[in-house]
């Protein structure tokens, strides 16, 4: 019984902490899906191999050009950008 309600409860755990990965991730791609695409195709961007330094110097250069990118919604668009490598 408290084998049976371990496994349940440890399911339970990464279940949730697995769905708040990818609402974060959706939240960012779409994002980034908005941002992005006004002047380029979405497909540079996902073809892109950079790391983290990299996509974050990208991301402001993009920002100064006028990517509609606010301070609050930096964090989840650099943390989308840096799943596209994994």
């Amino acid at each position: 019984m408290m084998r049976t309600l371990t496994v349940l409860i440890s399911g339970i755990f990464f279940c949730v902490l697995f769905s708040g990965a990818v609402f974060a991730q959706l939240a960012g791609k779409a994002i980034v899906d908005n941002a992005c695409s006004k002047c380029h195709g979405i497909k540079k961007v996902e073809s892109a191999s950079k790391n983290a330094a990299e996509w974050e110097a990208t991301l402001d250069r993009m920002i100064k050009k006028g990517a509609n990118v606010t301070p609050e919604k930096r964090d989840a668009v650099l943390k989308y950008l840096n799943t596209l490598n994994k």
